[in-house]
């Protein structure tokens, strides 16, 4: 009989060992307020959104289209969590086009930091618009512009689209084209079509 008591005691203490891990973290994070009430969180795993309950176990995360995300405190301790909202606001965003490869590429980036810097959004401080050339693919001529908000692209906010639209009217007010997939196909023992 004394066996019993011994099986289940370790049986308890396995299944007790998480929720006092996890109890021990929250203890942690509220300590340290590394993530707080309000916070925009991206977890290891991809999964975003904002921290709206904590408990003794775990936060609960809103994501931008409604649905929470249960997510235990350890996690938080034990695994890469980016905090959008611990150093301030302010983040930078990243827009990617390309161009064809007809284009006087020396013109894009001023037309695109102005056009991007006129978005009711961007700030200059930290940094103003910035496009930089990114690299020569088979179908076009690679550009990214990195530009900086008070937010973040969480779908009540459209950073990235809005500028994306003005990259692509800037683009074509200019008469710079923005090029489509090419594909070569060849075609091995066809019929000679007889001329007529």
């Amino acid at each position: 009989m004394p066996y019993w008591g011994c099986a289940v005691s370790v049986g308890l203490g396995f299944g007790l060992q998480k929720i006092a891990s996890n109890f021990i973290s929250g203890v942690i994070l509220l300590l340290e307020g590394q993530a707080t009430v309000g916070d925009y969180v991206e977890l290891d795993g991809g999964e975003a959104g904002t921290i709206i309950k904590t408990t003794a176990r775990s936060m609960i995360l809103e994501t931008y289209d409604g649905r929470w995300i249960v997510v235990p405190n350890e996690d938080f301790i034990t695994t890469r969590v980016v905090n959008y909202s611990d150093q301030g606001n302010v983040n930078r965003h990243e827009a990617d086009f390309s161009v064809s490869y007809d284009t006087d590429i020396n013109l894009v980036p001023a037309l695109v930091e102005v056009a991007v810097s006129k978005h009711p959004e961007a700030l200059d401080d930290p940094f103003p618009p910035d496009c930089e050339l990114r690299g020569f693919e088979e179908n076009g001529i690679n550009f990214a512009v990195e530009f900086w908000v008070i937010g973040i692209d969480d779908g009540k906010n459209k950073y990235n689209p809005d500028v994306l639209f003005i990259i692509w009217n800037t683009l074509k007010e200019n008469d710079i084209k923005i090029p489509y997939p090419h594909r070569v196909g060849e075609f091995k023992n066809m019929p000679d079509i007889p001329e007529e």
